[in-house]
């Protein structure tokens, strides 16, 4: 997808204005539910203005979901970045996975809808490529550091059980339990017992 010329005109009001509107109405309508002129109205704009910062719903979209996809990762980042043990920083990844997933339904429920149609698929394969294998690859030395016997293994399914997590909180909080489930990864891939 070809990244829009003007986004980074857009004054940050504005730019609020649009992508809650935008995701409020794609998390409803799905993506060929949802015309330009509907996200314009939401927003209350014209929709000659809107065009003026975009060329088409597909860049308001690739806009929006670039957008779920920092505010979702930014903590993962501020973990990264600290001198936490590992076996610390495992743990946070997961309660960070839990935070992102329950203040942000509508993001979620909107990355369903990604994978619901291919030709929007491309975008989610690339962006989450772009996020998830650095992802892996700074946890592979972190399961290593704790003793863990195959720690690319574990960092590769340790993310894709924090995916999954991710997803969660749209079956509705009687559907899990958090600490439950906390409890359960630090067993299964961090506890001290085990990899001592």
């Amino acid at each position: 997808m070809e990244t829009p010329i003007k986004r980074k005109d857009i004054p940050p009001q504005r730019r609020e204005q649009i992508l809650r509107a935008a995701i409020e109405l794609f998390s409803h309508g799905g993506y060929h539910g949802v015309t330009v002129d509907a996200i314009a109205h939401k927003a209350g704009i014209s929709k000659g203005n809107l065009y003026w910062y975009f060329k088409s719903k597909q860049e308001i979209f690739q806009l929006l979901f670039e957008d779920i996809g920092e505010r979702l990762f930014t903590p993962f980042l501020e973990i990264m970045l600290n001198d936490a043990p590992a076996r610390d920083k495992l743990k946070a990844f997961a309660n960070a996975t839990f935070d992102g997933a329950e203040s942000a339904p509508e993001a979620l429920a909107l990355v369903i809808q990604i994978i619901a149609q291919p030709e929007l698929r491309e975008l989610l394969t690339s962006e989450w490529s772009m996020l998830m294998i650095p992802f892996i690859e700074f946890m592979e030395p972190l399961f290593a550091e704790i003793g863990d016997k195959n720690p690319r293994g574990s960092a590769i399914l340790y993310a894709m059980i924090l995916d999954y997590i991710m997803l969660l909180p749209i079956l509705g909080p009687e559907a899990y339990d958090r600490e439950q489930l906390l409890a359960a990864l630090e067993e299964k891939f961090f506890s001290q017992e085990e990899n001592d």
